[in-house]
């Protein structure tokens, strides 16, 4: 039973497939002695052991969903150095399912070439584009190829932000509710996340409101304005809570007092998507003092925002860790080489 189903139990019917569990919240005592604050993580880099991360969270729905329709291939899209892509790799072969991926080019990292790499070593099947525009187009052609083969693809939204992918994080806030509540971490002034394709904070917003919490969520965008911003994270954020009422009507509607919950803080950005920066790799240097591993696309620069916060008073803040740091090495031994078209 997850938490959500134990709390409304009528949600106990959508669907589901236990791949999370639990993870810790900590006190960053370097961050917190160099700031002058009170800073926490919650540790969601470790949300399972085959690999970590926030997408896990809403893979767990969507998988689970993709079972219950029959389907047997998944079809998702991203970057070439996509966390989503590659959980959905990971986790979709795990639960029986082939994988196709449609991925368009960003800058090569080394981080970037390690997750493509294991992509293609746990068998997904990678159809690159040139640009996002393409996205759309190549995705439906691929989901009408399968079909007319006999296949029953199932597609997964971008970065798994669908209504049903944001429950995850619904179910997360309520996580985070009953730590505070066990006393295992201060309820924080703020919690600041990186905001990629909204399902992570629209979910935790959800959450944390339906737990009485009204905390204040930093969301640091870190992908172009376009793709998220205030009206896509409003949009999934109220999908997100009719979803809900429509299975059980008791679950409360909170949608217009979590939706003031967050601020969209676009100030690291830089120079553009995946694009190192210089706060972005001070923050990494920081981060590893009190363990934690950031990448420089999404987690270095919700980091940097966090410490800069962080300097403007003792209170507690938390900071949401949304980055695997499950050991890769088993897979990239076994994988092949960068190919010829990311280069």
């Amino acid at each position: 039973m997850t938490l959500l189903g134990s709390r409304f139990p009528r949600l106990a019917s959508l669907p589901h497939v236990p791949l999370v569990r639990e993870t810790p919240v900590e006190r960053l005592e370097q961050a917190s002695h160099e700031t002058g604050g009170d800073l926490w993580v919650k540790r969601d880099d470790l949300t399972a052991d085959a690999y970590g991360g926030n997408k896990v969270r809403k893979l767990e729905r969507l998988i689970g969903d993709a079972k219950r329709q029959d389907c047997d291939v998944l079809i998702t899209t991203g970057a070439y150095g996509s966390h989503h892509s590659l959980a959905t790799s990971i986790f979709g072969r795990k639960w029986g399912f082939d994988v196709e991926l449609v991925l368009v080019p960003q800058p090569i990292t080394h981080h970037v070439e390690e997750n493509l790499r294991a992509d293609l070593a746990v068998g997904a099947r990678v159809h690159p584009v040139k640009r996002w525009a393409m996205v759309p187009a190549r995705a439906a052609a691929l989901h009408a190829s399968l079909r007319f083969r006999g296949r029953r693809p199932y597609r997964i939204g971008h970065g798994g932000s669908s209504p049903l992918g944001a429950v995850g994080y619904v179910e997360a806030g309520l996580e985070l509710a009953g730590q505070i509540d066990a006393g295992l971490v201060p309820e924080p002034s703020s919690i600041h996340v990186a905001l990629g394709s909204a399902g992570t904070v629209a979910g935790l917003a959800v959450g944390l409101a339906a737990a009485g919490l009204y905390i204040p969520i930093v969301a640091v965008r870190v992908t172009p304005l376009a793709v998220c911003n205030r009206l896509t994270v409003t949009s999934l954020l109220r999908r997100t809570v009719e979803l809900l009422r429509e299975h059980d009507h008791t679950f409360p509607d909170v949608a217009r007092g979590a939706t003031k919950m967050i601020t969209i803080d676009g100030s690291l950005y830089g120079a553009g998507y995946g694009q190192a920066s210089e706060a972005a790799d001070d923050a990494i240097a920081r981060a590893e003092l009190d363990g934690l591993v950031l990448d420089p696309t999404y987690t270095a620069k919700a980091f940097a925002a966090f410490l800069r916060d962080g300097r403007t008073g003792r209170d507690s803040r938390l900071y949401w860790h949304t980055l695997s740091s499950a050991d890769l090495s088993g897979l990239l031994g076994e994988a092949p080489p960068l190919p010829s078209w990311a280069k």
